[in-house]
Parts: C-alpha cells; structure tokens; sequence
C-alpha cells in the first residue's frame, strides 16, 4: 500500500469485481506477429525488473523453442487477461526507423492480429513519417474508413529525422485525424525520441492549442514529466477543451508516478489504463493499480469508461 493511503486495497472491497470482465487495456502490444521483434528479451527483462514486475508468462511462452511458439503465446496472454477481467486490449501500429532495430507494424499486421483474436483486440493506425502527408492521410482514410481501425498512433521523435510533435509540417496530419474523427494517441515517456526533449509536455501543449477539438492521448503519459503532464488535461477541463488524456500505464509504477495516482483521482475522466504489455504483465498491470491511491469511485472512468468512450468500444 502507497504511504499515506488510508483504507483497504480495492482488490478486497468488491471494487474489482465490479470492474471484471470490463476492462480496458490501451496500450497492450501482443507477443506474436511484428510484435516479436520489437521488444528483445533483454529490455522486457530489464524494465519488468526495474518496475519490479514478474516477467509475463506470456511473452516468455513467445520465445520458447516450439513451433507453435506464437499460438501458445496467445493462449496465455488472453488466459492472463481473463485472469483480472481485461476485456480488450488496444494494439498501436508504429514505424520507427530511428532506432537501433528499426521497426515497421503496419495496418495489415494489426488487422490480420484483430481479426485472430476475436474481439480481444483492437488497433491504432501508425503513421509513417516516411511517406509523403498526403500519402500519409490517404492511408489514414482507409484505415478507418475500409479496414475499422479505430484510432492512430504517432511517434514523430522515431522518424527517420526525428521531429517534436509541434512541428507544423505534421499539422495537415492531425486536420485529417480531426477530420475523420477518431482520437490520436502520442507515444511520449522517456524513450519518445533522441532525447527528453521530445516528450516535454509543452510540444503536445501546443498541438493541443493548434487543434482543440482533437482527443489527445499521451502514451507513458510523458515520464518523466509527470506533473507537467498533468497539466495538460487539467488545462483542457479549465477551458472546456475535450482534446487530452494521459494513460501512464508502466510508469503508474515508477519512481515519482504516485502523482499520476493523484491525478486520476482529481480527473478521472481524464486518464486510461494501459499495461504497456510487455513492459508490464496485463495482470500484474491490473493487480498492482488496484494497489495504488485511486479512490474506488474514480476506477470504473479510469478502467474502461473512457476507453470505451473515446473509441466507441
């Protein structure tokens, strides 16, 4: 229990299971697929040891010696979501050549993953900075529009010649988000980019300042910047604006991320769950946040309704 936390873990009180089978994980990247990839044993043992996470059976199942390495995998990560009542989960596409093992999930990935999980998962677009902005928002449209994804992930610090958020050559980018009407989210936190810099809140400040009616969701909800960060939505309820949310999700768990904690209780309808999976066991996730200083009344907005909301789940 957090020092000066006065009652009872949530896990004992029935608030947890009122929220089973309703959950909502917003940034679960699965081990299977492109996923593999993407997060070396290595890092997943070295963060989920930082945090003081067990690493999930799951992805250990994925680096197994087998043939069905990748089916089994699954089987255990949708067995481990059943385990704490996590009813979906949100997969993010991403295109980041910036990075020692560049690393490209497309459409097709997230779609071909979706439809193989039935109903357990569901995508965010990812945006590659690569292609000409109106290759870019063409790929946009069908992807909402054709194949049902149903929000978009950037990651501009990643790109090749990585840019800040703000950078008004990405502009016509986020109109064409706004325009189809689905939320972006920001991978921010402390691998966002080359340097910190790249998730100083005031970059997506002033994004949010540029398209007030965009749904902003900041991803590793900027750590280190943590009350910064909590600026953001806090602006946004003080001039009426519908645009930012943080989702903290690993970093609820970091040094400092108590704050986060406080936040959701100040704003629930601001703030989203997410694991970070597989930085972050789905069910060591789920357990260690009904630990955390969250009043009982703040959980369901952080747990799923806002996630349902934004993306129409």
């Amino acid at each position: 229990m957090w020092p000066g936390f006065e009652g009872v873990a949530l896990m004992d009180n029935g608030v947890f299971e009122s929220l089973k089978g309703k959950i909502v994980d917003f940034r679960l990247r699965p081990p299977t697929g492109a996923y593999r990839t993407f997060f070396t044993p290595r890092a997943v043992e070295s963060v989920n040891r930082t945090w003081g996470n067990p690493v999930p059976k799951s992805y250990l199942a994925s680096v197994e010696n087998r043939p069905d390495a990748d089916d089994h995998a699954m089987e255990v990560l949708f067995g481990e979501m059943d385990s704490v009542g996590v009813r979906v989960g949100v997969m993010n596409g991403r295109h980041s050549p910036n990075r020692a093992v560049p690393v490209h999930i497309e459409d097709a990935d997230l779609v071909a993953l979706r439809d193989r999980s039935k109903g357990r998962l569901v995508a965010l677009s990812g945006v590659n900075l690569d292609l000409p902005v109106q290759d870019i928002n063409d790929r946009l449209e069908h992807a909402v529009k054709k194949l049902g994804i149903i929000g978009v992930c950037m990651e501009p610090g990643f790109a090749r010649t990585p840019l800040y958020a703000d950078n008004e050559k990405l502009f016509p980018i986020y109109q064409k988000i706004l325009d189809l009407g689905v939320p972006l989210q920001f991978m921010s936190g402390p691998f966002a980019g080359p340097d910190l810099s790249h998730t100083d809140p005031v970059h997506f400040d002033r994004v949010g300042r540029a398209f007030p009616a965009l749904p902003i969701i900041l991803g590793h909800g900027c750590y280190p910047y943590v009350t910064e960060a909590i600026a953001l939505p806090y602006k946004s309820d003080v001039n009426g604006l519908s645009n930012f949310y943080l989702s903290p999700d690993c970093y609820m768990f970091a040094p400092g991320g108590e704050r986060y904690a406080h936040g959701v209780n100040a704003m629930p309808h601001r703030f989203l769950f997410g694991s970070a999976y597989s930085f972050c066991g789905v069910d060591s996730a789920v357990r260690r946040t009904f630990d955390l200083p969250i009043k009982p009344e703040a959980m369901p907005a952080y747990m799923h309704e806002n996630a349902e909301r934004l993306f129409k789940l």
